[in-house]
């Protein structure tokens, strides 16, 4: 049985540890809340600072200025590195002369024995006049390059330019033999030979030419010459008709035909002829070497620009496209409004690829009012190579209203057209272009635009049409 003393003493213990332990836990859970509250209290504080934040920025983007709006630029075409006289320049004669000088003293050291090169400063002499020069460069180039015609017949001229006729027929013989037959060729033949009086071989050396060339004015002059001398009038009369028909209103061919009139006793109509040539040679009273002082301030630049054109070719051919492109603007700045000196310089850019440089000359010159086909052409196939479709098709519509029977810029138009999927247009143009010139590849070009509009009873009729043009003998 248990001690009921020993048992009081049990449960005050049980007693004390509840109530240690109790109080233990009293004391954990209110350490957790003084956390909790503590978390709490900062958690709220830093919602506090977040709000008021967002307010200042709220209030910072009511306050600015709204951000500017980004603009898409359109991509730009390359720029051009050329610009392109306008005026000409007050040049003297005396100044170009001291530049062509200097240019072909340039290329003469640079090239002392490049054929091409000797007959650029051999035209440069033989245009100033200083023919000996020019003779002696002219056979160098002959010793060069023997099978260059032009050679032969440049040294032919300058060697009768200063009386030496025999020269001059040994030098054509020489081309004759080589099998140069050309219009320049025989014309100066005949000159050489009636220059000596050989007009028995003259005649029969024209005549064989004339079955080649019959409407050669120029050889009717010298036929009707060669006839004269040797008495036969009434043919000769009727060559210098025939060389009048054709143009030649030169003082020879009106006193050939005075004189082969009235040695047929046509007197009245011989002193006709006769008067006239009287007429033309009072007008001429310089002499030669008058008129080349009255005359060579106007003749210097077009010296000057055709043997800056020949030089600038040469330089190009040697690799050195630099100087060909300063040679050729130099011959614009000359004259500004000359197309042949504009085309050059375009050709010039579009051999070393430099696009936007020749559209910018070849607009100059569509500019000036071109009337050759070719250089609207040209413009819109470089604008299009530019990526500019758009000035592309504006250059091809103002070539098909100055050139309305043209089937090119129709055919182009066409194309561009239909890359640019404009299906109606493409084949409004395609008809157009058939409608002036029908080909079997017209109408091929039509079937395939037709096929894209999903028309098939076009694209069938457009090639029966094909097959038709193929098929007709």
């Amino acid at each position: 049985m248990e001690n009921p003393e020993s048992t009081v003493p049990a449960r005050g213990k049980l007693l004390l540890w509840i109530t240690l332990f109790l109080g233990a836990v009293s004391l954990g859970l209110a350490s957790f809340a003084l956390s909790l509250l503590r978390s709490t209290m900062e958690s709220q504080t830093l919602l506090a600072q977040s709000v008021d934040s967002m307010d200042r920025s709220i209030k910072e983007l009511k306050t600015a200025p709204p951000p500017k709006p980004v603009e898409l630029k359109a991509p730009t075409l390359p720029r051009p590195s050329v610009r392109l006289a306008r005026e000409p320049g007050n040049e003297s004669a005396d100044r170009l002369q001291s530049e062509l000088d200097q240019v072909v003293a340039s290329m003469q050291g640079q090239f002392p024995k490049l054929p091409e090169a000797l007959h650029v400063i051999a035209m440069m002499k033989a245009q100033t006049r200083k023919y000996a020069e020019a003779q002696d460069l002219w056979q160098q180039c002959i010793r060069l390059a023997p099978k260059q015609e032009l050679y032969y017949v440049n040294l032919a001229s300058v060697a009768m330019e200063q009386g030496n006729n025999e020269l001059a027929l040994n030098t054509l013989r020489q081309a004759v033999a080589l099998g140069f037959e050309s219009f320049d060729i025989i014309h100066h033949l005949g000159i050489a030979l009636s220059n000596l009086g050989l007009y028995e071989e003259t005649i029969p050396t024209i005549e064989k030419s004339l079955k080649k060339f019959p409407n050669a004015a120029s050889h009717w002059l010298l036929l009707g010459q060669a006839q004269l001398e040797l008495e036969k009038t009434a043919e000769a009369e009727a060559s210098f008709r025939k060389a009048m028909e054709l143009g030649v209103s030169a003082p020879a061919v009106y006193v050939g035909l005075g004189n082969a009139c009235t040695r047929q006793g046509k007197r009245e109509e011989g002193a006709k002829y006769l008067k006239k040539f009287a007429e033309l040679k009072a007008q001429d009273k310089l002499s030669g070497q008058e008129r080349y002082q009255v005359l060579s301030d106007q003749e210097i630049k077009q010296t000057t620009t055709t043997i800056f054109t020949e030089a600038a070719t040469v330089y190009f051919r040697q690799k050195d496209p630099l100087q060909a492109e300063r040679l050729l603007l130099r011959c614009v700045a000359l004259n500004p409004t000359s197309r042949s000196a504009l085309r050059a310089v375009a050709d010039l850019y579009f051999k070393t690829k430099m696009l936007p440089e020749e559209r910018v000359v070849r607009e100059r010159i569509i500019e000036l009012g071109s009337d050759l086909f070719s250089d609207y052409i040209d413009l819109a196939k470089v604008c299009a190579q530019l990526d500019d479709r758009e000035s592309s098709e504006g250059v091809l519509k103002l070539a098909m209203t100055m050139h309305p029977e043209a089937v090119e810029p129709l055919a182009a138009l066409s194309q561009i057209y239909l890359e640019s999927n404009k299906l109606d247009k493409a084949r409004w143009y395609a008809q157009q272009s058939i409608e002036r010139q029908p080909t079997p590849e017209g109408f091929r070009f039509l079937a395939s635009i037709c096929q894209r509009q999903q028309d098939p009873i076009g694209a069938a009729e457009a090639l029966r049409l094909a097959k038709q043009l193929e098929t007709k003998p």
